[in-house]
């Protein structure tokens, strides 16, 4: 999908001519007033005389200088688009080629997530995945990209025993993956970590609500907050809040409560099945293109059937390949 085609609402960039805009004249020789006849001079190029700088060529050259690269979105753009009432867009992605697509498409945030565990390495849960498998993944997404804030989650077990290991996890995926944002799961209970990592430098996004890490102890996967519960999952985006976080993503949560959440905090709110009123909204790619198959969660809107695509597209070509269709003449060398 051509770039063109979706606005960047966080930056923005302009190229002027070489001299400011094209006006009549511009390309006269220096010292000549394009308003007067040949070879009228001016008072400036009187006084300046045989002293006058050589000018660049008045025949041809660029209209225009490059255009600058695109500048990357922070995180204080997500949080004055918050401010202005203007909502955002963020998917998971693993790899180079989502990434840039993704990016193109009009994303403004990308998440390495640790749904890595079920969507690339095969794994039942997330809990599984380590940091030395989310980094080289992280590191494709982040080259791959020029504009979208790159966010990777911290892994289960990479944060949760002290603050200090929270920090270390969290620096090796800026170093060495080249993301601008990590994000950890937690409300009240990892506040101290959100404040260890903004306090070293690094943006850190929450995730209360649902938090995959702890299916266990929550009892598998439930809607946090109803009832009594709201109370406390206030508190968590409260604390989380106040900790340093950027941003909180709101997981299984109820509408209602969500709402609640986005009116009263001053950061983004990134909703997953919490409802319309949240600031931005993110989904795993392959849940939201149509790649995984079966029952899908009820906050998953599938917006293309790539499973489908996919599995005609690799039929053709096993068939090709068994008939000898594949490959044609044109396609061998002689």
């Amino acid at each position: 999908m051509p770039e063109a085609a979706h606005s960047n609402q966080f930056t923005s960039s302009s190229t002027t001519g070489i001299a400011g805009n094209v006006a009549a004249g511009d390309n006269a020789p220096a010292g000549t007033d394009a308003t007067a006849g040949p070879g009228a001079t001016t008072a400036s190029d009187a006084t300046a005389g045989a002293a006058s700088a050589e000018q660049p060529a008045p025949y041809g050259g660029p209209v225009s200088a490059p255009a600058a690269p695109p500048r990357r979105i922070r995180t204080l753009d997500l949080i004055k688009a918050k401010a202005e009432g203007r909502r955002w867009a963020m998917l998971t992605s693993y790899d180079q080629y989502t990434a840039a697509l993704f990016e193109q498409a009009g994303v403004e945030a990308l998440l390495i997530g640790d749904s890595a565990a079920n969507n690339v390495y095969g794994h039942a849960t997330t809990l599984p995945v380590t940091v030395d498998e989310l980094i080289p993944l992280a590191r494709a997404v982040a080259s791959a990209t020029s504009r979208a804030l790159i966010v990777a989650d911290l892994p289960f077990g990479s944060y949760e025993i002290s603050d200090e290991q929270a920090v270390a996890t969290a620096v090796r995926f800026m170093k060495e993956a080249g993301v601008h944002a990590v994000k950890l799961e937690g409300g009240a209970r990892m506040a101290s970590r959100i404040k260890a990592i903004t306090t070293a430098g690094i943006p850190v996004m929450a995730h209360i609500g649902f938090t995959p890490q702890a299916e266990h102890n929550l009892g598998g996967y439930k809607v946090q907050g109803r009832g009594d519960a709201g109370s406390a999952l206030l508190d968590d985006a409260r604390a989380v809040a106040e900790a340093g976080a950027f941003s909180v993503v709101m997981e299984m949560v109820p509408s209602g409560l969500a709402g609640q959440v986005t009116a009263e905090l001053t950061i983004p709110t990134v909703g997953i099945g919490a409802g319309a009123d949240c600031d931005a909204q993110v989904l795993v790619w392959q849940d939201m293109a149509g790649l995984r198959t079966g029952k899908a969660p009820r906050f998953v809107k599938r917006y293309a059937d790539l499973h489908s695509v996919l599995t005609e597209a690799v039929g053709t070509y096993v068939d090709e390949v068994k008939s000898g269709v594949f490959p044609e003449p044109e396609r061998s060398f002689d």
